[in-house]
């Protein structure tokens, strides 16, 4: 029986048990439907960390559906299947290869696992302020340098930039180091010919999908994907890594909202929805090239991210006027670009305000783009975890050129640090730090 089957057949149970709403919203009337499926692990209903049942039949099928070796259900969002994942793998000391432009939560996975991390800088994007692919070939001949056990990365990026998984893959392969990518973004790519195939059928060892970017789930629904073709090691260590991160008590609405919307995804509706917004999204970058709106196209870019610059206007400027004039909010800007997410539930009709907005932002003829700049390659001084109980002072930040910053400098979202504690303070970062520096004795 599914969870969604179970969750919904009549219980007349008399429950003394957590959670004591007893399946009825005490404050919230509006949110009634979402307490009504709310139990716990009460006699019949299964246990996310030992499934048995319906949990264990729901993961099964997504399973089946993405060619996984086996999938897990996860509710506290992406980060915790990239720790779940790291911790799975990598013993102390382990030699860590990780692309720069990581989510923050890599970064706390290598403090958590205590890894000898390496850094490796992604390509770059002047021209749009943004990173972009990993170039297997300088990959290749940093894995020739040392042994790593793993290599981390990001595909597709924030901005929907997709890497090379095969050529990446084979590579890792070749060199015996295992390959886990942040898939967050992409949750999408198993169920349309029309996007670039997932990163566990390109060869990746382990992902790591975020169902609630584009994918229509709820906040903190994510899945962690095992590989059928991973070597030496078996699905019962990733089981124990979930369960020393994951909530003892998760959540049976956003458990059966995950087999929900995979369900969806695989669903001829589903797809015919998918394939619909590519289409609408292609129309709508044709119509605006004809007013000085310029949207990134590369190869393999992922089409529901779109991505614009405006001619006579910056990046922070058109998101300004975007959202104070047409209360339009984008998902993240720098000084070039804007980034408009679309997914499961964007309409034409949205596609139709958003152009007419763009269209109708006003452009300073005397303003040109300059070139993005971008951080320097990272000066590793400590590693993540030997930062995390260092002690530290305040100092000034005239003063704090190439010493040890303790402090976590990063946007958010997309939550890619600028600086990261263990790295020392170059000139780049000074633009972007406060008067006081947080740097470690």
């Amino acid at each position: 029986m599914s969870i969604i089957k179970l969750l919904s057949k009549k219980n007349e149970r008399i429950l003394f048990t957590t959670p004591s709403h007893f399946q009825k919203a005490p404050f919230c009337n509006n949110l009634d439907c979402f307490y009504k499926w709310d139990y716990s692990e009460i006699d019949g209903f299964d246990n996310l960390a030992n499934p048995k049942n319906s949990i264990l039949v729901a993961q099964g099928k997504v399973s089946d559906i993405l060619g996984t070796k086996q999938t897990f259900f996860i509710t506290q969002g992406a980060t915790t299947a990239i720790l779940a994942a790291m911790k799975a793998i990598i013993n102390i000391n382990d030699k860590v290869l990780v692309a720069r432009n990581c989510h923050k939560s890599v970064f706390n996975g290598l403090v958590l696992t205590m890894a000898n991390t390496s850094w490796f800088m992604p390509e770059i994007n002047e021209d749009w302020g943004i990173y972009t692919v990993i170039d297997p070939n300088k990959l290749e001949a940093t894995l020739k340098l040392d042994n790593y056990k793993v290599f981390i990365m990001t595909s597709p990026t924030y901005e929907g930039i997709n890497s090379d998984i095969r050529k990446i893959a084979a590579i890792c392969k070749k060199y015996g180091v295992y390959l886990l990518i942040d898939e967050a973004h992409g949750s999408l790519n198993a169920f349309s010919d029309k996007l670039c195939d997932s990163a566990i059928k390109q060869g990746a060892d382990i992902s790591v999908n975020s169902l609630h970017k584009t994918a229509g789930a709820l906040n903190q629904c994510a899945i962690l994907n095992i590989s059928p073709n991973i070597q030496n090691i078996d699905t019962d260590t990733f089981q124990k890594s979930v369960n020393l991160i994951h909530t003892t008590s998760p959540s049976y609405p956003l458990l059966s909202n995950i087999e929900a919307c995979i369900s969806y995804l695989n669903s001829k509706e589903g797809k015919n929805e998918i394939d619909g917004l590519i289409n609408e999204i292609s129309k709508f970058q044709k119509e605006l090239q004809r007013f000085g709106v310029e949207l990134y196209e590369e190869e393999n870019h992922d089409p529901l991210k779109i991505l614009v610059r405006k001619n006579g206007v910056s990046g922070f400027d058109l998101s300004e006027t975007m959202f104070d004039k047409f209360n339009i909010e984008d998902e993240l800007n720098n000084s070039i670009s804007c980034l408009y997410l679309c997914g499961i539930g964007t309409s034409k009709q949205k596609l139709e305000k958003l152009k007419n907005a763009l269209k109708k932002v006003p452009i300073n003829q005397s303003f040109e783009f300059q070139k993005a700049d971008f951080q320097p390659f990272p000066l590793l001084k400590l590693q993540p975890f030997e930062t995390f109980n260092k002690k530290y002072i305040y100092i000034n930040k005239q003063d704090s050129l190439l010493k040890i910053s303790n402090k976590m400098i990063l946007p958010y979202p997309p939550g890619i640090g600028l600086l990261y504690p263990g790295e020392a303070i170059q000139k780049w970062h000074l633009d972007y730090l406060n008067n006081d520096v947080e740097i470690i004795v």
